[in-house]
């Protein structure tokens, strides 16, 4: 990939269907690749920190060198002109203080060579220095004045004064110089935090923007469509707007007698009932992965085969008829209402033209042709035949004699058509449900 692809390069190569998830994936990663920017760059300015903190500690240490050889310096010459011994304790002092103070330095200039190098250099000095010192000192205090102070004043002593207030004067301006640097580059790295922190947030309100107009889309979309196909229209999927045609299993249901009923039932009594009897129909069509496509009064049209086609999907629309007849039956002996509930399906597979009609305030999806009204066609000859499921021969044949003990019923043209056609009932067989899904998401009839 060329250097200069960009996220939205990307995103436009991945496919359409996924094309949201991918737009949300990659403003993740990018809002993580900011914030690990934030933090490396939080962690260069810490270090930056930790070694400004660290040159002036070593100024410091520097400064106390210097000032503790003045003071054993004092402190000799102070006892060499007066012989008060009290002066013999700034030059101790002062002589502890540089020992203390070198072993200091020597652990804090470790890693700097050139440091280290000056320091081996002052370390000779400051011992000949203080030799000189304790030196005169032990001839004044054995009574030999004259010689402590022809001592002091042939000796070395100034010259090596010099040299020891040079070096520590480059090792001062080495440090002046680091610190200096290295508070540029922490300043350098404060502006990069703050302006990656200023990116992180204005990214992450961008990504709530659009995921808070994304969750509005698709709630906008699930009240028109069925919830299997938001997801593939707010990936912009053309071909359910276009249309297309697919195979498709379609059953049709009907509750029998529903006038019957309505008619001892108030309003809200009876859209109480309309509703439990629809979030059942619901919850047994998505656990064998049907899509309701829409609800006709007391009836249901359910599609198997949405999004796309599988090879199992006779045998879960099989499975869902039972499973369905088995939770009215329940219902029924809840006793929730007075009346029996009973109802016919219709089961019948083959081409059919699917798709989403409509604007965005109001989308529709449909499925169209001869299959869908074959399906209606056999719903409405399980009241003829007194059945609760009939089922085609292109259903028999596609889900295969081990999903239920099928009986056929007739082979006579149903109303409304002119070419016979053999359909049929059936038994559901102990592999006519699917234990994973009934696993997955419990007993159905439990509501």
């Amino acid at each position: 990939m060329k250097a200069s692809t960009t996220a939205l390069d990307v995103i436009e190569r991945l496919p359409a269907r996924s094309r949201t998830v991918n737009r949300m994936v990659v403003s993740c990663a990018v809002i993580l690749a900011l914030l690990g920017i934030a933090v490396g760059a939080f962690t260069y300015q810490q270090r930056g920190s930790e070694a400004v903190r660290h040159a002036m500690v070593v100024d410091g240490q520097l400064g106390r060198v210097l000032l503790a050889i003045q003071d054993a310096e004092t402190g000799q010459r102070g006892y060499l002109l007066t012989g008060d011994e009290t002066f013999l304790r700034p030059f101790r002092d002062g002589r502890a203080q540089v020992s203390r103070e070198i072993a200091r330095l020597h652990d804090h200039l470790r890693n700097d060579d050139s440091q280290r190098a000056e320091l081996d250099a002052l370390i000779p000095l400051l011992r000949d220095k203080l030799n000189e010192l304790g030196t005169s000192i032990e001839l004044r205090r054995s009574g030999e004045i004259e010689a402590s102070q022809e001592q002091v004043r042939q000796g070395d002593g100034r010259q090596v004064m010099d040299e020891i207030r040079a070096i520590i004067g480059r090792m001062e301006d080495h440090e002046a110089a680091l610190m200096e640097q290295r508070q540029a580059a922490n300043s350098r790295a404060a502006l990069l935090i703050w302006g990656l922190l200023a990116a992180v947030v204005i990214a992450l309100v961008l990504f709530a923007m659009s995921a808070t107009r994304e969750a509005a889309r698709r709630r906008s979309l699930s009240r028109f469509l069925p919830q299997e196909l938001v997801s593939r229209l707010a990936d912009d999927d053309g071909s359910l707007k276009a249309g297309r045609r697919q195979q498709a299993v379609i059953a049709f249901i009907d509750m029998r007698g529903s006038t019957t009923i309505a008619e001892h039932l108030d309003p809200q009594e009876l859209s109480a009932f309309l509703s439990a009897f629809r979030r059942r129909v619901m919850r047994i069509s998505r656990l064998y992965g049907g899509v309701v496509d829409k609800f006709i009064g007391d009836g249901a049209l359910v599609v198997f085969g949405l999004p796309e086609p599988t090879a199992d999907d006779a045998a879960r629309a099989v499975a869902f008829a039972s499973d369905l007849v088995e939770v009215i039956a329940r219902w029924n002996d809840k006793g929730d209402h007075d009346a029996t509930v009973r109802i016919g399906i219709g089961l019948h597979c083959g081409e059919v033209f699917s798709g989403i009609i409509g604007e965005d305030a109001r989308y529709e999806f449909t499925v169209l042709g001869d299959t869908v009204n074959v399906a209606a066609r056999l719903e409405q000859a399980t009241k003829t035949h007194g059945v609760s499921v009939l089922a085609s021969e292109a259903v028999r044949r596609a889900a295969g004699t081990t999903t239920a003990a099928w009986r056929e019923i007739s082979r006579e043209p149903l109303r409304g058509r002119r070419e016979p056609m053999a359909y049929y009932t059936f038994a559901p067989t102990a592999s006519a449900t699917l234990p994973s899904d009934r696993e997955a998401l419990g007993d159905p009839a439990a509501s």
